[in-house]
């Protein structure tokens, strides 16, 4: 094994902390005498210290960060509940100064220039005192009556390492990076409290003897783990002598002396409610400190269980555990965080436990910078928590990450794994990135060195490494040498670049030799920027491996019999999105037979990583000219975003029927075409007296995955014509066609608890009328040009008394030289004939939905919901308004108030008044909206009182008075 590169090296540091807790205003007040040791060749003339807990409060440049991406934590705590860290006096090399702090307002970090150069080999003394206090709100820290969470909360010194002083604010992503030290920590703390922590307990009561799950049972305090030489100093190692600290507890107060080596923080929790279990894995000590209600879960041998079965995992993988003890704590925030010899858990949750423990290797005992490049502690301890599971029975993580990092892909969410933690666009991209794109990248490094190697690259690297800083290179050359690969373009496209995996099964061709074997030759196509090694087979096995690398690949191998059909990639493993081209075609068509066939769940949409996944669905309906009309409905996918295509085929069983056949054919998002971000379809139909194609495409322009404004933009082109009026409802559609076509916008956002949404849209075409029988006509159809606007916003947000108010404006118009046909009207009381044309219970005259004794509200246009939904006009401007209350009851079942009121087109509805230019109409009343969901499937209910209407004559429902009992239903929110 070689050794560690020659030229490496790292700094010496040596802390003695005296520190006292005053719990009622949560204020530690410390000292601190820290030794640095010039290891560097560099000559240093600056001094840097950490103040972490200065994160945790307004000004600093985590809370920005929150701030911009609309989260609200500490940018506006006020005193005492924010967090501080405050030195109150520093002396340096002997001269006392005052730091200055180059980020300000963020004071995360704290500087001094040396009163002198300080040359390699050489030292300074630091002698720094502070107050600090963390936050009520947790992260990371916190405090919580009389429990305290105490990270990051002295004065740290920032790692000097070949970049130079690591002087990093801290940030929401990215966490910490600090120097191998000693720690001599001596805390003064009311007499009850029960403290867990870094090190071992070299003097005093950290109260476990109270505490203990099991009066009786000895604990194995570890006193003599650190050795007390016999002039009182604590002494690790002949390197590293430790004055012995001083401290006289006042009364109702104690003094616990905590001492630890080669660790790069100093954590501890107190709470004198914290029960005590102690176990062992080997020579390891696992302390567990939990709530005295949470027994159940984490008492009786659970947590420590667990904790136990976890280090012996991490000692199988890597190696020995480098620490005396490990100290697992009930931490106030949920999740878990990790420090050397301790873990702060939220739980006691076995995934939780392997992930946080298997940070003190990765991260802990391999000390990599976890702002720079935190796919080397996240990433890998993620990968190693999965195969922790898949090695215990619980079946790969492999396919869930793959599945959801590919979506990252495809979309172009996906940024570079090695970047600084700041920099991804946003604190939701840094957590796909650093945790599951770097747990993938381990999988594929897995994949393409064996699990026999990767076990031998874990062990090589932890021997060669532990104690030490590490990065990209100190992984990359051992990973190269146990595998005696050269790695570098793995690393270099899994960590560094963003590229697509595609590769197409061209051709296979099969001869039979003498011997009776098989020589199969295949030849492999790369279409994507990305390579892999690609795995061969069938259902039988896996038979050879490509290297992936050229654009055209031949790849022979022999086989004992004759294969069946190839496939490329069977396991997934080498993260190919396109799957579909991966098998071998057969057939007088060449089809590569990636489908399978399903019966259709209309509340879910099935899909599949490996094949497009068809759905067949038998449906009814009825209408008035067709009567009773039976339907076979096919949708397809593929991974639930390409080829989603629609067929329909129905057939009209009425007696009195024309055009009883009726087909409507949709192709949405070709596979072998995908955009990201973007949904594109075509459509054609021929149904219920209609024909028709359409184009359409909706772009999303949003910069966020998770937050922030959603701006789409797209662009639509219809022709619709009717082509048999026996269908129609002649109150809704003219003998007419169009063909339009134009752009649309839309935008939701959110802004705290207020959601907007705002939605343009303009077209532009022809209309083209059949004169009619008896009318003398030099064409077939009179034909004009038009125009067709609209435009929309509305706002819902908190009301007074827990209520939410919904309101919505709309404008729109039509232009033209003659009156619109009657299905491109801007309608009054909701969606226009081309919106409700894909619905069957809402298409053609006496469908289910739109019988005169049945009243359906389909929201849209002017949206004045009180209204016959056969008015329309050239123009209208509205606006609705909806306050609702919720009752606390099932189905989230609330109470509704409305009122509708607009200025429409005259001859929509004529004026009570002659002459005037526009008709004024409202309506209101009261209703109840319920939410529903099975599965994937989630809809709105509405059922709606219109008492108040003031064109009476023109109501959907009671057209004699003003005010009188009307009702109506939809499935769909008013807007």
């Amino acid at each position: 094994m070689l050794a560690v590169d020659s030229t490496y090296w790292q700094q010496r540091v040596a802390y003695e902390i005296t520190a006292s807790l005053d719990e009622g205003s949560g204020v530690l007040t410390g000292k601190a005498h820290i030794l640095y040791v010039n290891q560097s060749p560099d000559t240093l003339r600056d001094f840097y210290v950490h103040q972490y807990l200065n994160a945790f409060r307004p000004g600093s440049r985590w809370a920005a960060a929150d701030s911009a991406e609309q989260r609200v934590r500490f940018q506006h705590l006020q005193d005492p509940d924010y967090a501080f860290e405050r030195i109150t006096a520093a002396t340096v090399m002997g001269e006392q100064r005052a730091p200055d702090y180059p980020y300000a307002p963020d004071s995360t970090i704290a500087h001094w220039r040396l009163p002198r150069a300080l040359a390699p080999g050489d030292s300074l003394v630091v002698d720094v005192t502070w107050k600090a206090r963390p936050s009520t709100l947790p992260r990371r820290q916190g405090r919580q009556g009389r429990r305290f969470d105490f990270a990051q909360w002295y004065p740290k010194v920032v790692v000097y390492d070949k970049y130079g002083w690591e002087d990093h604010p801290l940030y929401p992503g990215g966490e910490f990076y600090g120097e191998f030290a000693s720690y001599d920590v001596m805390l003064d703390l009311a007499v009850d409290q029960v403290v867990g922590a870094t090190g071992v307990p070299i003097s005093g009561d950290p109260g476990w003897e109270r505490a203990n799950a099991k009066p009786g049972t000895p604990i194995d305090y570890q006193r003599s783990w650190y050795r007390l030489s016999a002039i009182g100093r604590a002494q690790p190692d002949s390197q590293y002598p430790i004055a012995k600290s001083h401290c006289i507890a006042a009364q109702g107060r104690k003094c616990v002396r905590f001492f630890a080596d080669s660790v790069h923080h100093f954590a501890f929790s107190l709470n004198p409610d914290y029960r005590y279990e102690e176990g062992r894995y080997k020579d390891v000590v696992v302390r567990v400190l939990y709530q005295p209600g949470d027994s159940a879960t984490w008492g009786k041998g659970i947590a420590v269980g667990r904790t136990e079965l976890a280090l012996a995992w991490l000692d199988s993988l890597y190696g020995k555990f480098a620490w005396p003890q490990i100290t697992n704590v009930h931490r106030i925030e949920g999740g878990g965080t990790e420090f050397p010899m301790v873990i702060m858990d939220g739980s006691a949750g076995l995934g939780l436990i392997v992930h946080e423990l298997g940070h003190n290797y990765t991260m802990g005992i391999l000390a990599n910078n976890e702002w720079r490049e935190g796919w080397l502690d996240e990433g890998f301890t993620s990968f190693q928590t999965g195969w922790f599971f898949e090695a215990h029975g619980e079946g790969p993580a492999y396919p869930g990450i793959e599945g959801d990092i590919l979506f990252w892909d495809l979309d172009r969410w996906s940024e570079p794994v090695s970047l600084v933690s700041e920099h991804y666009r946003d604190f939701q991209t840094y957590n796909a990135m650093i945790y599951e794109k770097a747990q993938l990248f381990f999988e594929e490094l897995r994949y393409v060195v064996g699990d026999d190697v990767m076990r031998k690259i874990l062990r090589t690297y932890y021997s060669r490494w532990r104690l030490k800083h590490v990065d990209e290179n100190a992984f990359r050359s051992v990973a190269e040498e146990a595998s005696h690969q050269d790695l570098r373009w793995l690393f270099a496209q899994w960590l560094h670049g963003t590229p697509m995996i595609d590769y197409r099964l061209a051709q296979v061709e099969r001869r039979r030799m003498a011997d009776g074997k098989w020589l199969i030759a295949v030849t492999i196509d790369r279409l994507g920027d990305g390579r892999m090694p690609i795995e061969i087979g069938d259902d039988k096995g896996i038979y050879a491996r490509s290297s992936g690398e050229p654009l055209r690949e031949r790849v022979e191998f022999v086989t004992d019999h004759k294969p069946g059909r190839l496939i490329l990639d069977q396991r997934q493993r080498a993260h190919d999105w396109n799957a579909l081209n991966n098998r071998e075609k057969r057939g007088l068509f060449g089809a590569r037979g990636a489908g399978v066939v399903r019966l259709d769940n209309p509340t879910r949409e099935e899909s599949r990583r490996d094949r497009i996944v068809t759905a067949l669905l038998p449906l009814a309906w009825y209408n008035d000219h067709g009567g009773w009309t039976g339907a076979l409905r096919s949708r397809s996918n593929y991974l639930g975003r390409f080829d989603k295509n629609l067929l329909a085929y129905s057939y009209a069983f009425g007696p009195d029927a024309t055009h009883r056949e009726g087909v409507f054919v949709r192709l949405g998002n070709p596979v072998s075409h995908p955009i990201p971000r973007t949904d594109a379809s075509a459509a054609f139909w021929t149904v219920e007296g209609r024909t028709g194609i359409a184009l359409r495409s909706d772009r999303s322009l949003r910069e966020h995955p998770g937050f922030g404004p959603d701006p789409h933009v797209g662009f639509e082109a219809t022709w619709m014509a009717v082509s048999d009026l026996g269908y129609v409802d002649r109150q809704l559609w003219d003998d007419a066609g169009t063909i339009e076509a134009g752009p649309w916008g839309a935008i939701t956002s959110r802004h705290g608890s207020n959601l907007w949404r705002a939605r343009a849209g303009v077209r532009g075409g022809i209309v083209y009328r059949n004169p009619g029988t008896g009318v003398v006509s030099s064409n077939r159809y009179d034909v004009e040009g038009f125009a067709r606007a609209t435009a929309e916003v509305s706002l819902r947000r908190p009301f007074i008394l827990k209520t939410t108010l919904g309101a919505r404006l709309f404008g729109g118009t039509y232009l033209a030289a003659n009156a619109p046909p009657l299905q491109r009207r801007i309608m009054l009381a909701g969606a226009d004939p081309y919106e409700t044309f894909t619905n069957p219970l809402l298409r053609s005259r006496g469908a289910l939905f739109v019988r005169p004794d049945f009243h359906y509200h389909a929201p849209g246009d002017a949206n004045l919901r009180g209204f016959r939904p056969d008015l329309g006009g050239r123009w209208a401007v509205a606006l609705n308004l909806e306050g609702t209350k919720t009752l606390g009851l099932p189905f989230g079942a609330a109470a509704e108030v409305f009122a509708d009121a607009g200025v429409v087109d005259p001859r929509a509805v004529p004026p009570i008044s002659a002459g005037k230019s526009f008709t004024t109409l409202y309506d209101g009343g009261v209703g109840v909206v319920t939410t529903h969901r099975i599965n994937d499937l989630s809809w709105t209910m509405r059922f709606e009182l219109p008492l108040v209407v003031n064109r009476w004559d023109y109501a959907a429902d009671g057209t004699d008075k003003r005010v009188r009992f009307r009702w109506q239903v939809s499935l769909e929110p008013s807007f």
